[in-house]
């Protein structure tokens, strides 16, 4: 209960200055906010947290062999049950306001894989970078508000007024930001009740396997040096 009562809070704010202040013509605006921010949560909170998670067990990194990766997936594993406590909210809120069970959500588990891969992807990218340059969590601090507001958590791109006139924004917002065809594939199968566009779902599965590989590699390669840096 307690694990959701900060996002309700968010999205009770969000939803008067969306809904009624900005006037975003989404019906069930509650719901849809849940949902994005359920994604967000997963993806960005959990990555927040990995990024100290070598930096805050030296004790593990330096005394212990084993592979050392398994502490920011741990770390990231933590906080990733708030994010499964929105989902599974946020899937009996969508069945019961959307009115049924839609033929949609056979894909959701492969929605939570390639979420899963672009999330552990990045965390172990910035948790090996941190030891080495501690400015990390602080950028990751500074880039998260504005992030969320570039993601379409709050508003969809066909609904956005600022867009009609601006195509090449859209598209630097959608297919230059790795986090947006994860969320709006997850809000068409949860929220509309619709196949997720085929371009987004590609987009998700290859960023997703390019981002763990990336990170992956990255881990290894900065991993020899850890316990001496710390």
């Amino acid at each position: 209960l307690w694990t959701l009562i900060t996002p309700a809070i968010m999205i009770g704010a969000y939803t008067v200055v969306f809904r009624y202040v900005f006037r975003i013509d989404i019906p069930n605006y509650a719901l849809f906010i849940f949902i994005g921010l359920t994604v967000w949560t997963l993806f960005f909170g959990s990555a927040t947290v990995a990024v100290s998670s070598l930096v805050g067990q030296p004790g593990l990194v330096t005394k212990v062999r084993f592979p050392r990766a398994l502490i920011t997936i741990a770390t990231m594993g933590g906080n990733a049950l708030t994010g499964v406590a929105m989902l599974i909210v946020a899937i009996v809120t969508s069945v019961v306001v959307t009115g049924g069970v839609h033929p949609s959500l056979v894909l959701l588990p492969v929605l939570v894989v390639f979420l899963a891969m672009l999330t552990v992807g990045f965390g172990v990218i910035v948790a090996p970078v941190q030891v080495y340059f501690r400015d990390v969590e602080h950028i990751m601090a500074a880039i998260g508000l504005p992030w969320i507001f570039l993601s379409p958590v709050f508003y969809t791109f066909a609904t956005a007024p600022g867009l009609q006139d601006s195509p090449l924004l859209e598209a630097v917002l959608h297919w230059g930001n790795p986090p947006a065809p994860i969320i709006l594939a997850f809000q068409d199968v949860l929220f509309w009740g619709t196949w997720p566009n085929v371009g987004d779902l590609l987009y998700a599965g290859v960023a997703g396997a390019v981002v763990l590989a990336i990170g992956i590699r990255v881990f290894r390669r900065l991993e020899p040096e850890m316990a001496a840096e710390l």
